[in-house]
């Protein structure tokens, strides 16, 4: 079955069921799956119109909305190739954001641009391909496309997160992306269509286009849409919408719970009923059972569960997800001894703790190999491998070499051990810090500073990124209603680095908040980071001169 048809079975199955979208003042727009149906069978044929389909990649640049959701929905199908491209949000460098896009959208090979009209016009008299506008497509207000010659083959083009090298175009096939689905789907408790659906996550992000907009698209159940720019603005009002819907699942990153429940107010809790939020998905980041545990507890009195949370792993070169936490059973931590893990690469029962991440999900297949490429047993840290009918088609272009080999086996990039069959993550290989002879996942002290109110994050490298790389330098942006005294901060990173991660960092540096660069999802570029440093290039914080050696 195509994707097409499976969305069109899907939307005569479930025509009742709603897609919803809030807005910064709450419930904006409602409509039923039909009446949603009939406007993606509109707007298809006027992409077809234009010459759009098989072959046709589309770029589409538009924050979450219905015409976005439409446009997605037609474009697929059509059997065209889809890219979603990030928005630009209230810290980017419009410089810097520009530049990235063109690439992408020379990268992905588009032959047109659809999106909202503020933000694709400026691009029309860069760019060779048409650029339109929702309302300009809805008035067939345009010329021709592209040449009927053979495009791309592919339903979507995923960019990776760009966290340790630029973004590359991910090329997922239509099977791909069911198969991904269809995995995912069969793990909810009664079937899928009988849960409902609120979700703030980006669409130009793999988490939220496929877990968040497809997938409960071929459930079919209820589903409410709001932007991240809507939720960084007033993140109590994902939770309130959660409770008015009724909602028993929606997910976030590690982030967005610690951001709840530092800024919800106790006013802002009134009338909130999370009772009916059972399934909590968190990744698409490190997961830190601190942030979890914390979370629950803040909105524990609003009649949230632990046992909502499905701590969950995945990468876009395997559609989205790899790894699954039993659904209800909450949080799972394996207490090990860091020492031996770090030294060693072998698990030992200790003090520090680690959250599983699941099993793999049905027809995926995961193993552990060391650098040789021989398969470790359980408990060997080593690098993760995956093999899965929902596995990417490969790059577009040169794309990252030697990820796929002969048998099939993607080549995460990823850390990790397995415990009685669970998935326990320990950093990008890339990442990992090589400090007297120890590896060192950077997460870790990165996690626990990142506990003090004071500072919003917090990036962990060493001088060297070569075979010889020693010495932790610590990087932390400094949150911005903080007004005290650089000395006693400095004192309690130290602190909480030495607690945390058991690493003294030879120098730290205290920045201003946004300096640190990260991906269009929030991750932190940790190798741009060392190269900015390294260059002073990094916005010091209180006009310090330079960073102070411990």
């Amino acid at each position: 079955m195509s994707l097409s048809d499976a969305l069109a079975k899907a939307w005569s199955l479930g025509a009742e069921k709603t897609l919803s979208f809030v807005d910064f003042d709450g419930p904006a727009q409602e409509l039923t799956y039909a009446e949603f149906s009939a406007q993606v069978g509109e707007t298809a044929q006027r992409l077809q119109a234009l010459g759009a389909g098989p072959g046709t990649v589309v770029a589409v640049l538009a924050p979450t909305s219905l015409e976005l959701c439409r446009g997605i929905a037609a474009i697929w199908s059509i059997g065209a190739t889809l890219t979603v491209l990030p928005t630009p949000s209230r810290l980017s460098n419009l410089e810097s954001y520009l530049m990235e896009t063109l690439a992408k959208l020379a990268s992905s090979q588009a032959g047109l641009m659809l999106g909202e009209g503020d933000m694709v016009a400026g691009f029309a008299d860069m760019l060779s391909i048409p650029v339109l506008s929702w309302e300009q497509l809805q008035q067939g207000d345009a010329l021709t496309l592209v040449s009927a010659e053979p495009g791309v083959e592919a339903a979507l083009i995923q960019f990776s997160s760009g966290t340790t090298r630029d973004p590359q175009p991910i090329l997922l096939s239509q099977a791909a992306l069911l198969t991904n689905a269809r995995a995912v789907l069969a793990q909810f408790p009664g079937g899928a269509e009988q849960h409902s659906c609120v979700s703030w996550l980006p669409l130009y992000h793999d988490m939220g286009l496929i877990g968040f907009f497809l997938m409960p698209m071929l459930a079919p159940g209820n589903l409410t849409l709001m932007g991240p720019e809507v939720f960084v603005a007033r993140p109590s009002l994902w939770l309130e919408t959660i409770s008015l819907r009724r909602a028993t699942t929606s997910s976030a990153p590690n982030f967005a719970l610690a951001y709840c429940a530092d800024r919800i107010t106790e006013s802002q809790m009134e009338g909130l009923d999370l009772s009916c939020w059972t399934i909590a998905m968190v990744g698409a980041e490190t997961v830190r059972p601190t942030t979890l545990r914390r979370f629950a507890q803040r909105f524990r009195t609003a009649g949230f569960s632990e046992r909502a949370f499905s701590p969950v792993y995945g990468l876009a070169e395997a559609t989205l997800a790899v790894t699954f936490s039993p659904l209800g059973e909450g949080l799972k931590t394996l207490s090990y001894d860091f020492e031996s893990l770090a030294s060693r690469g072998v698990f030992a029962p200790g003090w520090a703790e680690s959250p599983s991440l699941g099993r793999p999900l049905e027809g995926i297949e995961l193993e552990v190999r060391g650098e040789d490429g021989q398969v470790f047993e359980a408990g060997r840290l080593g690098e993760l491998f995956v093999k899965s009918p929902s596995i990417f088609s490969g790059y577009l272009g040169e794309g990252e070499p030697g990820r796929l080999d002969a048998e099939g086996w993607l080549r995460t990039g990823d850390m990790g051990f397995l415990h009685q069959g669970e998935l326990h993550l320990y950093g990008r290989r890339r990442d990992i810090l090589l400090i007297d002879g120890r590896n060192h996942d950077p997460n870790l002290v990165e996690g626990g500073v990142e506990l003090l109110s004071s500072l919003r994050r917090c990036c962990a490298f060493t001088h060297d990124h070569g075979p010889d790389r020693d010495g932790l330098i610590l990087v932390c942006e400094v949150g911005n209603d903080y007004s005290g005294d650089g000395q006693p901060l400095r004192d309690q990173i130290l602190a909480a680095a030495r607690t945390h991660g058991g690493l003294v960092p030879q120098e730290l540096v205290l920045v201003k908040s946004g300096s640190l660069p990260v991906t269009s999802s929030g991750k932190l570029r940790r190798h741009e980071a060392a190269e900015k440093y390294a260059a002073g290039q990094l916005e010091l914080w209180n006009d310090e001169r330079q960073s102070r050696p411990v």
